[in-house]
């Protein structure tokens, strides 16, 4: 398999965002995903580099809550094999760091400019304080809410390593697996908001955050939908 690097491509106009989708579809196939072997992510991060970034195409499915960091707006659930949605970012807010739960990520900048920065995972293993790690989530959505062994020996109580920042215009693609790194997503813009598009295969729905000067991990709440194709959700369970 060739490197999963992101590359430039040329876009096309007559490339909308339904063609965007079915092509997915296609590559990924009624029983696929990005883990099933015949499948080479690449394909994945050049489709959503041919798609030139019109409004038309994703303005209705993107709703801002500005009391929020951002929102994450489902577009196609992919018959459970993958999640797209559109994330839309207030400004000057960013994510906590975070892993993706073995989970595949393909991030597209839509609209304004957000930047990455990747994390190396900690090191070592310090006692893990289990009700920490409840804290930050409803344990009635979490069935694996205490941090395993395997976690614990990567936190070392020191400030987590960068390995690469990368500042992300309109159309520009990025990609991230649990075995590159952590990374957070943030809209450094004080005054305008963001809008990204973002592919997960597997779906996941709950995931881990860590502390930046300790590296100590947390189980995430529920990762919840604000809309689902352009509707509001009336629930209001806890985000990333």
């Amino acid at each position: 398999m060739a490197p999963l690097v992101p590359q430039q491509h040329e876009v096309h106009e007559d490339f909308t965002l339904s063609t965007l989708i079915q092509k997915i579809h296609t590559v990924l196939g009624p029983d696929g995903g990005l883990d099933s072997e015949h499948i080479d992510p690449n394909e994945i991060i050049h489709l959503m580099e041919q798609y030139s970034s019109n409004a038309k195409d994703w303005s209705k499915y993107t709703i801002f809550d500005h009391s929020r960091a951002y929102t994450r707006n489902l577009i196609d659930d992919g018959n459970g094999k993958f999640n797209l949605m559109i994330l839309a970012w207030s400004k000057g807010q960013q994510s906590p760091i975070h892993n993706h739960a073995g989970s595949h990520c393909i991030m597209k900048v839509l609209d304004g400019e957000l930047s990455e920065t990747q994390y190396a995972w900690p090191t070592s293993s310090p006692k893990q304080d289990d009700d920490s790690v409840l804290s930050t989530a409803d344990s009635s959505d979490i069935t694996d809410a205490v941090v395993t062994h395997a976690d614990e020996k990567r936190q070392d109580g020191k400030q987590m390593k960068v390995i690469n920042l990368t500042r992300l215009c309109p159309n520009e693609v990025t990609y991230i697996h649990d075995k590159i790194g952590l990374h957070r997503i943030a809209n450094p813009d004080p005054e305008h908001g963001a809008v990204s598009l973002h592919l997960y295969t597997p779906p996941y729905q709950v995931c881990k955050t860590f502390e930046e000067d300790s590296g100590r991990a947390r189980q995430g709440g529920k990762c919840t939908f604000y809309s689902v194709r352009g509707v509001r959700c009336s629930n209001k369970d806890s985000q990333l």
